[in-house]
Formats: C-alpha cells, structure tokens, sequence
C-alpha cells in the first residue's frame, strides 16, 4: 500500500474505492469513468507511433526493430488506463509499460556493446523489465517517488550510447541526428511535465490540453525518433 500523498476521488465515483496514485497532476479530477480526459486520450499518441513502428520493422525485415511498435503500443494502453482511472493500481502497469520501452532499449545497447550476444537479448529483456516491476511496490514504502526508476533507466540508455559513441568516433560511429531529434523532444516533453507538476502552468478545468498531456505527446515523438535512430544503424553493427 503506497503512501497517500494526493486526495482519493469522492465516494460515489466509478473509481472511489481504489487506492489513488503516487502523484496529481494539474487536471481535474472527473468524477467518471475517464477522470483525466487530457491525460488519458493524449496516450493516443503512443498507440498511433506504435503502429507505424510495428508496420515500418515488419517492412524493413529488420528483428532488431521488432519491439519498438508493439512497446510502445503497450505505453500508450497501459498509461490510458490510468490516467482514465486515477488508481495506484493502474498505475503499476504504467510503470511496467515504460519499464517495457525503456529495456527495449537498453538491451539493443547491450548488444551493441557486446554486453550480451542475441540469443540471450530475450532473457535479458525479461529479467530487466520483471526486476524494475518489482521494485514498484518496494518503492512506493519509501519516500523516494518511484517515477526514480525511470530516470535511472533513461539515464542508463544515454550512458549506453556514450559509451558506444566513444568506442566508435572516428572508425564508422552512426548518424545522431534522429538521436538528437529524440533527446530534444523529451527534454521539451520533460520541461511540460515538470511545469504540470509544480503547478508552474496549470489549468485545472482545461480538459484538452495539460502539461503532462504535452509529455505524452511529445515523449511518443521522442520514442519514434528513438526508433529512427535505431533502423538506421548498420546491420553488421551487433554481432
């Protein structure tokens, strides 16, 4: 049972007798079965990037592509639900959906890095996004915010990619242009969301347009870019 650190929704409401999330962002909260219009359908945008992932890896014939779309997909439906339901425990799947891109991810790097060959990806795979799931719970008794978890796994990929970067430069290092793309649209993604939280920009009534909407917006345009990145790296490259 997490520490409650916003207000439950009012008794009658669809969602009333569920625990709330660790966090409240700036819309109010709808006493419906869609509690947060804004923050729910933005993860539209996760759905819609995710199937032109899924559709462009099947095109190019490329395994290493394979994931992308269908985790992206699961963003997008595993965050829907929450933001729709305003519960903790929703929000443990979306949790598990970001811990799901992020290891796409960080074990393409793994490869790369000849950290682990391919045959062993799936495992690695696996035992990453099962091994974050389960610090969850752990973390939600703490007072570190578990939304910790995925600055860690965000700041392990871009500490993968310099790495590579560095065994690389000069000898056939890839194009960081898509790469580029992606960092700066997180960062913009990232900034919205901060000014959600901190109530920075913030109207309650808006059911359009949020600062944390604008985060799902742009990170799903940031894991597309991610992607990009990705699709253009030589085959030869992982072993």
């Amino acid at each position: 049972m997490p520490k409650l650190v916003v207000d439950p929704l009012p008794a009658g409401c669809v969602w009333s007798g569920f625990t709330p999330p660790n966090v409240d962002w700036c819309e109010e909260e709808l006493c419906g079965w869609i509690v947060n219009p804004a923050g729910t359908w933005s993860n539209l945008a996760y759905v819609v990037f995710g199937l032109w992932m899924w559709h462009a890896a099947r095109r190019s014939r490329d395994e290493r592509l394979a994931l992308f779309g269908p985790a992206s997909i699961i963003v997008g439906v595993f965050s829907f639900t929450y933001h729709a339901s305003y519960t903790y425990f929703l929000q443990f799947f979306d949790f598990v959906g970001m811990f799901v891109f992020c290891f796409v991810a960080v074990t393409r790097n793994a490869v790369r890095l000849h950290w682990i060959d391919e045959s062993r990806q799936w495992r690695f795979f696996a035992v990453g996004v099962v091994s974050f799931s389960l610090l969850v719970p752990l973390m939600s008794e703490t007072a570190i915010p578990i939304q910790t978890l995925v600055g860690l796994l965000i700041f392990g990929i871009l500490a993968q990619e310099f790495a590579i970067w560095r065994r690389d430069r000069g000898s056939g290092a890839p194009p960081y242009r898509f790469y580029a793309l992606a960092l700066a649209l997180l960062t913009l993604a990232a900034l919205a969301s901060l000014a959600d939280v901190t109530r920075t920009w913030c109207d309650p009534g808006n059911h359009w347009l949020q600062g944390h909407a604008v985060w799902h917006v742009l990170s799903a345009a940031s894991l597309c870019a991610l992607f990009c990145f990705y699709a253009r790296l030589p085959r030869a490259s992982t072993p």
